[in-house]
């Protein structure tokens, strides 16, 4: 697998936790010491990645079929990477997200999240 092959794969599984409502997937697709930061509206958030799997996607309800999502702009640099995703109708809302990524002790984790609705 190409290293912008895995790093889609890390990304794909934070997609298919967040769809799926699975506090765990998503949680375990960032790295531990990851933040977010963003837009809600014109509303400032920020937390960890874990506080993202606990208290939002632990309470959402799993995505019907108005959510749909686009992954793309993928670069890798060695041990680090970007990738944006748009996601069309989660939790009500269509968000664009740059992720930064780390590989590390073999596995791409994200490590930053950089979002806001569209």
């Amino acid at each position: 697998m190409s290293e912008a092959a895995a790093v889609e794969a890390a990304v794909q599984q934070y997609v298919d936790g967040c769809k799926a409502a699975d506090a765990d997937a998503v949680r375990d697709a960032f790295d531990e010491n990851s933040v977010m930061w963003g837009y809600l509206g014109p509303d400032y958030v920020t937390m960890t990645g874990a506080e993202f799997a606990a208290n939002v996607v632990a309470t959402a309800e799993p995505s019907g079929p108005e959510y749909s999502f686009e992954i793309h702009g993928i670069a890798v640099t060695g041990d680090v990477a970007h990738a944006v995703l748009d996601e069309r109708g989660f939790l009500g809302a269509d968000f664009r997200n740059h992720f930064g990524l780390i590989k590390r002790d073999g596995a791409w984790r994200i490590t930053s999240k950089v979002f806001t609705t569209v």
